[in-house]
C-alpha cells in the first residue's frame, strides 16, 4: 500500500463523520477575508447546495477537499486557528449548551470526553490524570492525512477558545501540547492562543492544572446541564446503533493506548461474548485480526510521523522485537519504517 493510499483512505464506514456546519463555519471565515466562496467550493467538486442543505454532515473527504483549498487559497497556514476561534460554544449544538450549564470545568471535560463522538468521529477525547492534574487527550481516530494539522488547530483552538469563555481570567497555568514539529507558523500559536505550547507530543492535549478542575462555571444551571446531557446521550445510541461491528472495534482499538485489547477483553467491554463477536465479524468479511493490524498501521504511520523513533513504536505497538514491527510494516506499505519519518 502507498503512502498517498494510506492517507486518503475514508476513514470508518460510508457514513459522513463531519458535522457540515463546520464547513459551513469554514466557508464564512474565508470569505470575511476576501475569498471567492463559490470559487472555492467549484475548485473542490461542491456547490452551496451541498454544504447550505439540511443534511448534517458530509464526508471526510468532502472535508478535506474543502479544507486544503480554503488553506490554499488563503495563504494563511494558521487558518485552522483562526477557523476554531471562530467556533463558539453554541456552534456546537446540544453539547455546547450542556458544557455551558456544567457546575464546573471538571464536570465539563467529562461531558466532552463522553460526547465528544456525536460532533465528530475524526478524534476521540480521553482524560488522563497526572500527578500536577489531569491531560485533556485527543486521540486521532482515522488518518488525517494532509490536514492532519490543520484540522488539530481547529480543535484544539476550540477547546481553547470555550473553555477560556467559561473561565475568563481564571484560565491560566494550563499548557497546549501537539503530536508534529513545531510549524514555521509556530508563533501564531501563541498569538492566538495566549498559552505555553509545547510540540512533538504523543498526542494533542491540553495539560491543566487540578485547581482548574474545581472552578465553578458562572452560568452553571443543573436542569439546563440534565437536559441537554441527555438529548446527547440520545443522540450518542442513536450513532452508535448505526455503526456496523467492525467500526465499533476500530474505534476502540484506535482509543486504545499502549497494548491493544484482546478480542476477549473487547467482547466484554461491549456486554457479548468473545464467540458472538468473532461472529458479528465474520458477518461482515472482516476478523479481528485483520482490524488489529489495519490499526496498528494507522498508529505506526501516526507515530512515526510524529518523528516518534522505531524502537518507541513497536514497544507502544506491543512489539517485543523492533525488527519484526519493521518486517511487518514494510509488509503493511512496501516500505521501511524511516520512510515516513520527517
Amino acid at each position: 500500500m502507498s503512502r498517498e493510499r494510506f492517507i486518503q483512505l475514508d476513514p470508518g464506514t460510508g457514513r459522513s463523520p463531519v458535522p457540515v456546519n463546520y464547513v459551513r463555519n469554514l466557508v464564512e471565515l474565508i470569505a470575511d477575508v476576501g475569498v471567492d466562496t463559490r470559487r472555492l467550493l467549484n475548485r473542490v467538486g461542491l456547490n452551496e447546495a451541498e454544504v447550505y442543505n439540511p443534511e448534517p454532515a458530509l464526508r471526510f473527504e468532502q472535508f478535506r477537499r474543502v479544507m486544503v483549498g480554503a488553506r490554499e487559497m488563503t495563504g494563511n497556514p494558521a487558518l485552522g486557528l483562526a477557523l476554531g476561534q471562530q467556533l463558539t460554544l453554541t456552534a456546537h449544538g446540544l453539547l455546547g449548551y450542556a458544557a455551558i450549564s456544567s457546575a464546573d470545568l471538571g464536570d465539563a471535560l467529562r461531558l466532552l470526553e463522553r460526547y465528544f463522538r456525536t460532533r465528530t468521529r475524526l478524534c476521540v477525547p480521553r482524560i488522563e490524570p497526572t500527578d500536577a492534574g489531569v491531560r485533556f487527550c485527543l486521540i486521532e481516530s482515522v488518518p488525517l492525512g494532509d490536514i492532519r494539522e490543520t484540522y488539530l488547530e481547529v480543535v484544539v483552538a476550540a477547546v481553547v477558545g470555550g473553555i477560556r469563555y467559561l473561565l475568563g481570567d481564571r484560565f491560566r497555568g494550563a499548557v497546549l501540547e501537539l503530536p508534529y514539529p513545531a510549524p514555521a507558523h509556530a508563533e501564531r500559536y501563541h498569538q492566538l492562543l495566549d498559552m505555553p505550547v509545547e510540540f512533538d507530543a504523543d498526542v494533542a492535549a491540553l495539560r491543566l492544572p487540578s485547581r482548574l478542575l474545581d472552578e465553578p462555571f458562572t452560568l452553571s444551571d443543573p436542569a439546563s446541564r440534565q437536559m441537554a446531557a441527555q438529548k446527547c446521550e440520545e443522540e450518542l445510541q442513536r450513532l452508535e446503533a448505526d455503526q456496523d461491528w467492525a467500526s465499533r472495534v476500530r474505534a476502540r482499538l484506535m482509543q486504545a493506548e499502549g497494548m491493544l485489547p484482546s478480542l476477549e477483553q473487547l467482547a466484554s467491554n461491549f456486554h457479548v461474548t468473545s464467540r458472538t463477536l468473532r461472529r458479528y465479524l465474520n458477518a461482515l468479511g472482516v476478523s479481528y485480526r485483520s482490524l488489529l493490524e489495519e490499526v496498528r498501521m494507522t498508529k505506526a504511520m501516526g507515530y512515526l510521523q510524529a518523528n516518534i523513533t522505531v524502537q518507541q513504536v513497536a514497544m507502544r505497538l506491543g512489539y517485543a522485537d523492533p525488527s519484526n514491527f519493521a518486517r511487518a510494516f514494510r509488509k503493511w506499505t512496501g516500505h521501511p519504517p524511516s520512510h515516513f519519518q520527517p
